[in-house]
C-alpha cells in the first residue's frame, strides 16, 4: 500500500503536476514532429480540415491542458501567442492580436504563473511549438521558480476550486461571455457528466442569457449523452452528429 495518509501533498503535488506536464509536452513534440515527416498522416489532414474552418471571430473553449489546438493554428496563421489564451502574454510582440481566441479553463501545459494572483503568465516552449520565436531567459525563471512547477495545472478532479486562481476566474467569465453571445455553439468531445457541476453551470447560465441561440451541435460518436435533457431544459434544441469529431471534421470542416 502507498500509505497515502502519511504523503505530504504540498511536496507531492508540484512533482505530479510536473511529471503531467512533461508527458503532455512530450506527446506534443512527438506529434509535431510526425506531422512534419508526414505530411499526408490521417491526424495532420484532421487538425489542417480543422484549422480551415476556424475564423477570425471564433472561441475556442477548452478543458484540455495539451498544445494541439494553438499549435495547428499558429502554422495556419489563425492564432497568436500575444493575446490568443485571453490574456497579453508578457513578451507579446507590439499591435499583434490574435485572431482566433482559445481559452483553456483548466490552465495550459505552457503557462509560468509566478502565483496565483498572477494574471499575466509567461508562455514557455514558443520556439519549440510556435516557429521561428524565440524564449527569453526571463520566460524560463519565471517557471522554475514557482511552487507549481510554472504550470498552471488544475489535478484531474471534479472538485476544482477556479476561484482561488485570479488568472482561470477571469479566463471563466471570458468564456461565459463567448458563450452568451455565440450565434453557433458546437460541442466536441464533452460528455457533460452531472458530477461536473462547475462546467454544467457555466455552461448552463450562459446558453440561458444567449436568446439568438436556438440550437446546440453536439459531436459524439455515443448515442446517449447528457445533452438532450440538458438542452430540452434550456429550452434549446440538439442537432446530434453521431460521429468521431476526426469523421466529422473531415466531411464538414473548411
Amino acid at each position: 500500500m502507498l500509505g497515502l495518509a502519511e504523503i505530504k501533498w504540498k511536496a507531492v503535488r508540484p512533482c505530479v503536476i510536473g511529471m503531467i506536464t512533461e508527458a503532455f509536452l512530450w506527446h506534443e513534440y512527438q506529434f509535431e514532429d510526425s506531422s512534419r515527416a508526414k505530411g499526408n498522416h490521417m491526424s495532420a489532414r484532421v487538425l489542417a480540415a480543422w484549422t480551415a474552418r476556424l475564423h477570425g471571430e471564433d472561441t475556442i473553449v477548452t478543458f484540455n491542458w495539451d498544445l494541439l489546438h494553438e499549435a495547428g493554428l499558429w502554422r495556419a496563421h489563425k492564432w497568436h501567442y500575444a493575446d490568443g489564451y485571453g490574456f497579453v502574454c508578457g513578451d507579446a510582440p507590439p499591435g499583434i492580436h490574435s485572431p482566433v481566441k482559445l481559452l483553456k479553463l483548466h490552465g495550459s501545459v505552457n503557462w509560468a504563473q509566478a502565483n496565483e494572483e498572477d494574471c499575466d503568465p509567461s508562455v514557455e516552449y514558443k520556439d519549440t511549438f510556435f516557429p521561428p520565436t524565440r524564449d527569453s531567459r526571463e520566460i524560463y525563471r519565471k517557471g522554475a521558480a514557482t511552487v507549481n512547477e510554472g504550470r498552471n495545472l488544475i489535478i484531474p478532479s471534479y472538485l476544482k476550486d477556479v476561484s482561488a486562481n485570479k488568472l482561470l476566474l477571469g479566463l471563466w467569465n471570458q468564456a461565459s461571455e463567448a458563450i452568451a453571445n455565440a450565434t453557433e455553439v458546437i460541442v466536441v468531445g464533452f460528455q457533460l457528466q452531472p458530477s461536473d457541476a462547475l462546467a454544467r453551470h457555466l455552461l448552463g447560465s450562459a446558453v440561458l442569457r444567449n436568446s439568438r441561440l436556438s440550437k446546440i451541435t453536439v459531436v459524439s460518436p455515443r448515442g446517449r449523452d447528457h445533452w438532450t435533457d440538458f438542452c430540452r431544459k434550456l429550452g434549446k434544441m440538439r442537432e446530434l452528429y453521431p460521429m468521431t469529431f476526426e469523421d466529422w471534421v473531415l466531411k464538414f470542416g473548411g
